[in-house]
C-alpha cells in the first residue's frame, strides 16, 4: 500500500472525517513533513472504500455548503495500519534544495550566501514557532487519564519537528559564523 493510504488511515483511526477534513488535517498536522492535495485524497478514499479499508460513516448536510461524505476506518483498515506501524522502517532520505545550494556556496560571494542563510533561518524560526504553538495546543487537549490517547503520539511527532527546526536554525547560525 502507498504511504498516502497509511496517512489517511492514521487520521481516520482517530475519528470519522470527510475528504475535505482529511486534507485540512493533513495539511495542518502533517504539513511540515507531508503535504497532500484534493486530487490525491478523494481517489484514494474511493479505492480504499472498494478494498474495504474504509467505509462511509454518513453524510454531513449543511445549508451553507455542499454535503460531505464522512468516512471511517474499518477493522481491516485498522489491522493494515497496525501491521504497517510495526514494520521495520528504513533510513529516511532528506531532500532539501537549500542543502544542495549550500553545497555549492563556495561559488557564491559570502555576503550573498549569508542573505540566503538569514532567509532560511527566518523560515525555520517561523516553523519552530508554529510547532511550539501546536505542541502547547495538543498538550491542552491531552487526556492524561488515558494510557493510549492518540494526542500523545501527535505530540511526539510535533516534538520531533521542534528539535529539527532548532537544529536547522543552529546549523544556519553556525554556517553564517564561518562565512
Amino acid at each position: 500500500m502507498s504511504s498516502i493510504r497509511y496517512a489517511l488511515l492514521s487520521l481516520l483511526a482517530r475519528k470519522p472525517l470527510s475528504g475535505y477534513d482529511i486534507k485540512q488535517q493533513m495539511n495542518g498536522r502533517f504539513s511540515p513533513f507531508w503535504k497532500v492535495g484534493s486530487n490525491q485524497v478523494y481517489p484514494e478514499l474511493s479505492k480504499m472504500e472498494k478494498e474495504g479499508l474504509v467505509k462511509l460513516h454518513g453524510v454531513e448536510h449543511h445549508d451553507y455548503r455542499p454535503a460531505r461524505k464522512l468516512y471511517e476506518i474499518t477493522e481491516a483498515g485498522r489491522e493494515a495500519l497496525i501491521r504497517w506501524a510495526v514494520e521495520p522502517g528504513g533510513v529516511e532520505t532528506v531532500r532539501d534544495d537549500f542543502l544542495l545550494k549550500v553545497y555549492n556556496s563556495w561559488l557564491v560571494k559570502p555576503e550573498k550566501m549569508k542573505e540566503q542563510l538569514e532567509e532560511s533561518k527566518r523560515k525555520h524560526e517561523e516553523r519552530l514557532n508554529a510547532y511550539l504553538e501546536k505542541a502547547a495546543e495538543l498538550a491542552r487537549m491531552l487526556d492524561r487519564s488515558k494510557s493510549n490517547d492518540p494526542i500523545a503520539s501527535s505530540i511526539s511527532v510535533v516534538e520531533f519537528g521542534i528539535r529539527y527546526e532548532r537544529l536547522y536554525i543552529e546549523w544556519c547560525e553556525s554556517l553564517m559564523e564561518t562565512l
